[in-house]
């Protein structure tokens, strides 16, 4: 269709979302990334077939195995039960592949497959009965119009693309802008569905006419969620990184395109754009994935800390992207994107461990670099119909391999085993009695919630410390408490802590990567990846056995796994001490653990273990002494003693390595 015959809806929507450049665009991108390139194609050519899979990163409800309508489409299809597929499929990120090998070829048989299957949309996937549950369902009607108004200038030189299906393109828009103006209530504030479909309310509103009014109302949603459901330390509130990323994506996309139009943005959108991109920096693995927290996959996250590179012109994001530009930002930001991309340098983050407060997220890292340890624990509300029952739940990587993990969502269907991959018995946590702590009523809603009390985070120079404790247990006289305590750079103490009446069964849950084995020796634990190897060892005696579980790391993808679960059966309050370390395959040894006695100074009598007790930890040339206190043991005047240790604090960690004589004082983890 020529330019000078275009709607006025038409010449907007290529001044704010076409592309310039496009013959670049494609150059660039079949020389540096040749695979996604190959995977769009492959995407095209299927859907030119009629068959579908959902397969792309940050598709929200991967899929496994294509399906291939042989006749008509059924865009209400809904396979095994699982309606998820009939969302995802109605969220058209078809369209833009089809749009892209257009590009990428000149092929009309693109094109002509982009006019058929949106034609066919328009024209046959109806709202029906309950229009909550099928093709137009809000959130997938907020989604779609950032991919039908990328796509449209894409195909626009196309012959099949003529006036009529533009008018009907036109009238579909108007359907969609409409549904998501007169349907929004004020739960959407805190849910990412009011933040995606503000969003795609906020994009038509820039092309469609008569829209002002419209366009304010989008963006005022759009500010008032972001106060709402955005913590102040930049992480979405529902404990999930993949919706965090769904989230931020939409702001980032209203943020840039926004600009395009010539919008003075709010300030709130531009912080909110900045804040949820450093959270994904904060948390990215050294493989550059993101924590399976709630309910998430295990995706790359350095497109997305790229996209807020670029946009907000970042040289530390930049750092934690990728160095040239990834193939989907240079067909959402295009060529003159990439070269803002390529001007900006590469600066080293001044974060390492941290803590995110507020969601009760914490951090111990060693490095930046693709072999260093990271350990994540979790401390915060459950986050909704998203979060599972991870309360005091960790994730452990060791010289860039995952050890211990979280085992991820698997599937949202109602039933078992969505309710075995969200509940605690998934998780790095202790069980006590032999059940949860917050079972599952239905696939969305807990029986009931379990409350999280925050505790002591610190980064120091010998060790980082962090506690938490939660009430799940409450109701039968248990409180549960966790201690880690991080001796830089490889070992690990995790003390846990069961304040209780009357007798009570512990199954300790550490969950280990598939991506290895675990043997046990004699009684100890040792685990092998492809180029790690740790050992975990239990300073205080259990029963335990090694069980085979599963592991997701994409939704409808799961894969064994090893679980140890560890029973202690006692009578009131009662701790239980663990000691990991880990390196490079072959490079490693169990560290030597001996728990020994504390006293007060003054007195000859041991303090009791249930009130205080030390850990002697020896690693090759290098000797820790750690002070752990159960209970407030000290009067002001007190001190803690074992040989020239000489310590005040609930828990004080000594480095013994040089001075075995002279009395030495340790660095205070925890007063």
């Amino acid at each position: 269709m020529e330019k000078n015959t275009q709607p006025k809806w038409v010449q907007d929507t290529c001044r704010i979302f076409g592309l310039d450049h496009l013959e670049r665009i494609v150059s660039y991108s079949r020389k540096n990334w040749p695979e996604d390139v190959a995977h769009v194609m492959r995407v095209a050519d299927a859907a030119c077939e009629n068959s579908f899979l959902f397969d792309f990163p940050w598709d929200m409800e991967q899929t496994n195995q294509p399906m291939i309508f042989e006749d008509k489409i059924d865009w209400s299809f809904i396979p095994r039960g699982d309606r998820e597929f009939l969302w995802q499929f109605n969220r058209h990120r078809f369209l833009l592949c089809l749009a892209e090998a257009y590009q990428m070829t000149k092929d009309e048989k693109y094109a002509k497959n982009y006019v058929r299957l949106l034609a066919d949309w328009i024209d046959h996937a109806k709202p029906g009965e309950n229009i909550g549950l099928g093709p137009w369902r809000t959130l997938e009607t907020g989604i779609r119009p950032e991919t039908w108004l990328r796509t449209v200038p894409l195909v626009l030189e196309s012959d099949m693309v003529d006036a009529i299906f533009l008018q009907k393109v036109y009238d579909c828009l108007k359907k969609h802008q409409n549904r998501l103006l007169t349907n929004f209530d004020d739960h959407k504030y805190i849910s990412n569905w009011g933040v995606l479909e503000s969003e795609g309310l906020f994009l038509l509103s820039l092309v469609l006419p008569d829209s002002k009014e419209v366009l304010q109302t989008a963006l005022t949603r759009l500010c008032k969620a972001a106060a709402i459901q955005v913590l102040p330390d930049g992480m979405q509130w529902e404990q999930s990184p993949m919706y965090h990323n769904e989230v931020y994506h939409g702001y980032l996309a209203v943020l840039f395109y926004g600009r395009r139009a010539g919008i003075l943005m709010p300030d709130i959108i531009c912080k909110t754009v900045e804040n949820m991109a450093y959270v994904n920096y904060k948390w990215m693995k050294p493989d550059h994935t993101q924590f399976a927290q709630g309910d998430s996959d295990t995706t790359d996250l350095r497109d997305q800390i790229s996209a807020g590179a670029l946009i907000l012109k970042d040289e530390m994001l930049k750092s934690g992207g990728y160095e040239n530009l990834d193939f989907d930002n240079i067909w959402l930001f295009g060529d003159d994107g990439r070269c803002i991309y390529e001007t900006l340098g590469a600066q080293e983050p001044d974060f390492l461990s941290l803590e995110l407060p507020f969601g009760g997220n914490y951090y111990f890292r060693s490095g930046w670099d693709e072999n260093a340890n990271l350990l994540h624990f979790h401390c915060g509300d459950t986050g909704g119909g998203h979060g599972h029952a991870d309360k005091l739940h960790f994730d452990l990587v060791i010289c860039g391999e995952d050890l211990l993990v979280d085992s991820g969502r698997y599937t949202y269907v109602d039933g078992s085993e969505r309710f075995r991959f969200k509940e605690a018995g998934a998780h790095n946590v202790t069980l006590v009695d032999g059940r949860g702590f917050a079972p599952c009523d239905t696939s969305w809603i807990y029986q009931k919630l379990c409350t999280c009390v925050k505790q002591e985070f610190y980064d120091g120079s010998l060790a980082g410390y962090v506690e938490g404790s939660h009430l799940g247990y409450w109701e039968d006289s248990v409180i549960v408490n966790k201690k880690i305590i991080w001796i830089k750079p490889d070992i690990y103490i995790i003390c846990d802590n069961y304040l209780s009446h009357g007798s009570h069964l512990y199954e300790n849950h550490l969950h280990f990567s598939g991506h290895g084995t675990v043997e046990d020796l004699a009684g100890d634990l040792h685990f092998t990846g492809d180029e790690m190897e740790a050992y975990v060892q239990f300073v205080t005696p259990q029963t335990g056995e090694i069980r085979h579980t599963w592991q997701s790391f994409h939704y409808n993808e799961k894969h064994q796994n090893q679980t140890y679960v560890g029973t202690v059966q006692t009578n009131d309050s009662f701790h239980q001490i663990t000691v990991i370390n880990g390196s490079k395959k072959g490079k490693t040894s169990k560290v030597q653990v001996k728990n020994i006695n504390l006293r007060l100074s003054g007195y000859e009598r041991d303090l009791d273990r249930s009130q205080a007790e030390g850990l002697q930890i020896i690693s090759g040339q290098k000797e820790y002494v750690l002070f752990l206190c159960h209970q407030e043991v000290m009067t002001p005047t007190d001190i803690l003693c074992w040989e020239n240790c000489r310590g005040y604090g609930k828990t004080v960690l000594f480095d013994r390595s040089m001075e075995k004589d002279e009395i030495i004082a340790g660095e205070i983890l925890s007063w």
